[in-house]
């Protein structure tokens, strides 16, 4: 039994973690989505899942109050984050001066993409850089939710969808947490990740993904250090995939998230169209953040960083012009359903190679 409209879920996970009998199994779709289930012999319709679920109840969402152009000052950080570094800025700030703790998504050995708990700079290191895949949050709000009831100060950093199913589960606001949510373009499945790295037929099997940073807008697998494969993103199949929309979950191309009116505190990304409605007088060849501070917590936050960063406040209609994904979803592939039908019957390779002509 399904919890909400299986096409506009977002797999946030806010259900599987407000079950308190764990009745809700995971179900693994044709195409990779994952879509919670209840187990009806087990559940005790106490409905707590439906009414934390922010595809049945809607999250609140502010209008941005500011817009600032940023990148860290540590010119090694900057030069190896995606952007301009911001979000190793407030990971580093929450753990050195405020005993807190942080929760972001990174790659494990197996490469799969999932959430995690960090308390050391070291920790917070496998944090850093774009991630182009589903990333599975598990039971990781149950964390936080300790975490915040023993008064540790949190971040949060995630995509909308999940941004609003942490809020949703929470069911009241923490000023010991900070949520800031990525401006996302969407996410293809990890069943399409696992699968096109078997396809790649490597010597070795690799432990290390990174598609951002050092190696800019290159697909690139290691062995600890050593690189395995490396591409340019519209070289690699499964890069130009994602960069023109090609497999994105279902739900992406309808996220009632891709707009101005945004969930998390603060909001960051690339600040692209940078420049296009006032001059903007330095270099930005590191790589450039865009921050939006959307209510006064977020407002408060930021002004804890500021000694650690460059900050260029600038207009907030020039970041929304900038940003595609501020305005609307992404749009489906002109090919998408031809993907679909040819991974169904042909499998991912031939898949990628015949709708991407």
């Amino acid at each position: 039994m399904s919890i909400c409209d299986s096409s506009h879920c977002t797999s946030c996970m806010a259900c599987y973690n407000a079950c308190i009998k764990n009745c809700i199994n995971i179900n693994v779709t044709e195409y990779g989505n994952l879509e919670p289930l209840i187990n009806k012999d087990i559940c005790i319709s106490c409905n707590l899942c439906s009414l934390c679920c922010p595809v049945n109840i809607k999250v609140s969402r502010n209008s941005s109050i500011e817009a600032y152009a940023c990148w860290s000052l540590n010119s090694d950080e900057r030069k190896t984050s995606s952007s301009g570094g911001i979000a190793s800025i407030f990971y580093a700030h929450f753990i050195k001066n405020k005993n807190g703790t942080c929760y972001g998504c990174s790659y494990d050995d197996n490469l799969q993409l999932v959430y995690s708990r960090a308390t050391t700079l070291d920790e917070i290191i496998k944090f850093k850089t774009s991630k182009y895949t589903f990333s599975y949050t598990g039971k990781i709000f149950r964390e936080i939710e300790k975490d915040l009831k023993n008064s540790l100060h949190i971040v949060f950093v995630g995509t909308p969808c999940q941004v609003a199913g942490l809020k949703k589960y929470l069911k009241k606001d923490y000023e010991n947490l900070l949520t800031i949510d990525l401006i996302c373009h969407g996410m293809p499945p990890q069943k399409y990740l696992d699968e096109y790295i078997e396809l790649l037929n490597l010597n070795e099997k690799p432990n290390k993904l990174t598609f951002r940073g050092s190696l800019d807008f290159y697909f690139s697998l290691y062995k600890d250090e050593k690189i395995l494969y490396s591409k340019k993103s519209q070289e690699d199949l499964f890069f130009r995939a994602f960069l023109e929309g090609l497999f994105y979950n279902e739900n992406c191309y309808s996220c009632q998230y891709a707009n101005s009116e945004r969930v998390g505190d603060i909001t960051i990304g690339d600040f692209w169209g940078l420049g296009k409605e006032l001059p903007f007088n330095h270099e930005t060849t590191n790589g450039v953040s865009v921050v939006l501070i959307n209510n006064n917590k977020g407002k408060e936050y930021f002004k804890e960083i500021k000694s650690k960063i460059f900050y260029e406040q600038r207009p907030i209609s020039e970041a929304i012009a900038g940003n595609d994904q501020l305005q609307h979803p992404s749009k489906k592939h002109i090919n998408y359903d031809k993907f679909l039908k040819l991974y169904s019957e042909k499998g991912l390779k031939e898949a990628l190679e015949k709708a991407l002509l």
